[in-house]
């Protein structure tokens, strides 16, 4: 017992003696080895540092400054991630485990493309180092950080479940935050409508509704994948209870994008569930049952959004000038455009948008972007490398048909994520892609699945 206590106080001064070592240097100590720990968790738990990225990836205006670089919190915890991956596979081949040739980066021939084609616009633009710049920061890191290593993390269905799970379980805080948000604003005289709360002083997820109903127009759709896991009647009702809720906060964002695509949403997922994968049938009667039910519950949404499309002309009018400066820019240079990351400098060169709007903004669309920063080339490049995401997804869904439970809502959801972005500015951030690595690696297990089948079979 003595021999104990000494050891506890030699311990003690130990510490103090290094702790006044440290003075002032104490906080950065303190978070280096918080990077450290993370680092380490992560390198051992790879499955344990994606679910936590993807639990925080609404998390895009949580950020920290140094000097002239700004990151978000979920780009630090995806940067530690990729390094934990790194270090994982490298810890197993210095171990005789070369793992590193299981590693299968998805799509990455026309990625390749893409990302050759951002480079050649970048050594033709004004901005040389800036431009390249912004091609690895931006363009490279989402396809490694979002979309390469989640996939190859994603090694099983209990890990593709838990993601799934960490997903929603984001998707519902985001909701919740919004519900908050309505106890404080004016429901009499100014026009409410779910969106951001701060906590302590900022915005985590940002300021706009937009930045809401992005990621919730993906989580909608993405729950109904869990019932591929379920085994019970009230599991499934409690799945589509969470699966309306999200639906319904979706909608209450009065966001005209997320009206947009829910409605695209629902359309494609009824069409591929009955026609394309003839799994369901509807008849004339429940079809008109649905469209009277509906528009009974959106009539006051809808007489509420005309309302604030007749106060909202100038949002409308920003984004006809941004699309007219990105069709400018393409005239102006067809073939490589302006430099990976440039959009908003052109915006600030237009003198029309900085008189009527002040300051300039970035592209609201992918689109417009693309054509305006890498031309006609990195534009076809990116539609092939979108284009080719969606069909293997596509064709998976016939080839797979039994496993359409999972498969269906998670194609819904990536493909209105997508096409959320033809209008907004989070193209090249982890809300998109990740659910995207998500259901390419969902497709990848059900394709293992069958092969394993296939090869019991012939045995």
């Amino acid at each position: 017992m003595k021999l104990k206590s000494n050891w506890l106080i030699f311990s003690a001064v130990v510490l103090l003696a290094a702790l006044w070592l440290v003075g002032s240097y104490l906080l950065p100590v303190a978070i280096g080895g918080g990077v450290l720990l993370v680092l380490l968790i992560f390198s051992i738990r790879l499955d344990w540092g994606l679910y936590i990225l993807a639990f925080s990836l609404p998390l895009i205006n949580w950020n920290f400054t140094w000097n002239s670089l700004s990151v978000s919190f979920v780009e630090i915890i995806a940067l530690l991630l990729v390094v934990a991956f790194v270090l994982h596979h490298s810890y197993s081949f210095c171990r005789g485990q070369n793992i590193w040739r299981k590693i299968k980066l998805p799509l990455w021939q026309p990625f390749l493309i893409f990302i050759i084609a951002a480079a050649i616009s970048s050594l033709f633009s004004h901005y040389i180092l800036s431009a390249a710049w912004y091609a690895i920061r931006w363009l490279l890191f989402f396809y490694v950080a979002y979309l390469a290593v989640p996939y190859n993390i994603i090694k099983d269905g209990r890990v593709l479940k838990n993601t799934i799970i960490a997903l929603t379980l984001s998707g519902v805080g985001l909701a919740i935050m919004g519900l908050v948000s309505l106890t404080y604003q004016d429901w009499y005289n100014d026009f409410f409508r779910i969106q951001p709360t701060a906590l302590f002083g900022i915005y985590p997820v940002g300021e706009n509704h937009n930045l809401m109903a992005e990621f919730l127009v993906i989580i909608s759709f993405l729950v109904l994948s869990l019932k591929h896991w379920s085994k019970s009647l009230r599991l499934n009702r409690f799945i589509n209870i969470l699966f309306l809720f999200l639906l319904a906060v979706t909608i209450g964002t009065f966001s005209r994008t997320a009206w947009i695509v829910l409605g695209v949403s629902s359309a494609v997922y009824l069409f591929l569930d009955t026609v394309y994968l003839k799994r369901k049938q509807w008849n004339s009667k429940n079809i008109i049952l649905a469209l009277v039910v509906a528009t009974m519950v959106l009539v006051p949404f809808i007489i509420r959004m005309d309302r604030l499309q007749a106060e909202n002309v100038s949002s409308t009018e920003n984004r006809l000038l941004l699309t007219q400066i990105a069709w400018r820019a393409l005239a102006a240079q067809p073939l490589v455009g302006y430099g990976p990351g440039t959009f908003v400098t052109l915006v600030e060169n237009n003198v029309r948008f900085t008189a009527k709007y002040g300051d300039p903004l970035d592209s609201h669309g992918v689109w417009q972007k693309l054509i305006a920063e890498v031309g006609s080339l990195g534009t076809a490049a990116f539609a092939l490398f979108v284009g080719l995401i969606f069909w293997n997804l596509y064709r998976a869904l016939k080839i797979y048909k039994r496993e359409a439970q999972l498969l269906l809502p998670l194609t819904v959801a990536v493909l209105g994520g997508f096409i959320y972005q033809w209008f907004n500015t989070s193209y090249y951030k982890g809300k998109l892609w990740v659910p995207i690595a998500v259901a390419l690696a969902g497709m990848n297990l059900l394709k293992q699945k069958y092969v394993q089948k296939r090869n019991l079979i012939v045995k």
